[in-house]
């Protein structure tokens, strides 16, 4: 009986084994490069894009570190945008003025991130030089539509994106349609120096690589209740 059982039990750890594996990014930067003033930095070798009639969901992640342009420093804007055409359309990290962190698009639209750590009494989360923080942005496209975007500001990647808390994720809809990426600041140029961008990337599926951790599979647990019943068995 051992002897049948050895094979499929082995069978079974390998599929879930399978299931958990994290896929490869479809595209990534380690950096850091540090934009300041240049307004708008292509990160080398990304060609993907996104158009009107697209579906889908893409994921987006980048971390900031130390950002020299903050709310003491100088009234700017910084962050990840989504361009098409020349017009600019999403960017998520620091609208104009607000000096928080926040989702931003033309014509003013500011969005504060929930944050886990806001200041008091406030929902939203001020930049300083201080700090590193890591944004992961999920676009789900919408054909003929506005996007549906959710953002975490400082996620917890060794947790599912369903275990995400809900101080930390923020959800909105618009016109995410892309033919370029852009890491971005800009400003006055008087006391700040730019945001200094690492760890960039853009992937197909929450559990790629660098992102969340998968969700316990069915085939995880088959095999759990397997060496349970075996070892009901044995003794």
């Amino acid at each position: 009986m051992r002897l049948i059982h050895k094979p499929l039990l082995a069978g079974v750890l390998l599929g879930s084994s399978c299931a958990l594996s994290n896929a490869a990014v479809l595209f990534s930067m380690a950096g850091p490069v540090t934009v300041n003033e240049t307004w708008n930095y292509a990160p080398p070798g990304l060609s993907l894009s996104r158009g009107a009639t697209a579906t889908g969901t893409l994921y987006f992640k980048y971390t900031v570190t130390n950002p020299a342009s903050n709310k003491d420093t100088e009234n700017y804007y910084a962050g990840m945008s989504f361009f098409d055409g020349g017009a600019e359309h999403i960017g998520v990290g620091n609208g104009w003025y607000p000096y928080a962190y926040s989702a931003f698009a033309p014509g003013d639209w500011n969005l504060d991130l929930k944050s886990a750590t806001p200041e008091p009494g406030q929902p939203y989360q001020l930049v300083r030089s201080t700090d590193m923080t890591t944004i992961v942005i999920r676009v789900d496209f919408n054909s003929g539509a506005n996007d549906n975007i959710t953002v975490w500001l400082n996620p917890n990647l060794g947790l599912t994106e369903a275990a995400q808390s809900s101080s930390l994720t923020t959800s909105f809809t618009g016109n995410a349609d892309f033919d370029r990426i852009y890491l971005r600041e800009g400003g006055g140029g008087v006391g700040g120096s730019g945001w200094t961008y690492s760890d960039f990337a853009i992937a197909e599926n929450s559990t790629d690589v660098g992102f969340f951790v998968p969700e316990p599979s069915a085939a995880l647990f088959g095999a759990f209740s397997l060496i349970g019943l075996l070892r009901r068995r044995r003794a």
